[in-house]
């Protein structure tokens, strides 16, 4: 029984990868993802760790093998739009301009706004 939970850990293990996020203050956020994990899993993540309530101005890209840049889709499997092997290398960036930044609610979103 003993072997039959460890072969079970070991076979987890083998479902998670490292990914890091690079921030907009150059910063970087690295975290452990199950395999089957949805880009809004991490994108979660990453908004939670920086305390950013308002999201839809952000998203995340990456750049396959043949360096073209790509959104990650919040849908889809995280590991399947990935075209490298892990760990994953990602950048959050902004997607959408707010037209009036003083409308923003909260301080964090417009500091991440790059002037």
């Amino acid at each position: 029984m003993l072997s039959r939970l460890m072969s079970g850990s070991v076979r987890s293990l083998e479902r998670e990868f490292m990914c890091t996020v690079r921030l907009l203050d150059d910063t970087e956020y690295t975290c452990t993802i199950q395999r089957d994990a949805k880009g809004q899993y991490l994108f979660d993540l990453i908004c939670h760790h920086l305390n950013l309530l308002e999201k839809d101005y952000f998203g995340i890209r990456y750049v396959d093998p043949d360096k073209q840049r790509h959104w990650l889709e919040f849908t889809k499997s995280i590991s399947k739009q990935m075209k490298s092997q892990p760990p994953f290398t990602m950048c959050l960036r902004v997607k959408f301009y707010p037209p009036d930044p003083a409308a923003l609610k909260e301080e964090i979103t417009r500091y991440e706004l790059p002037q």
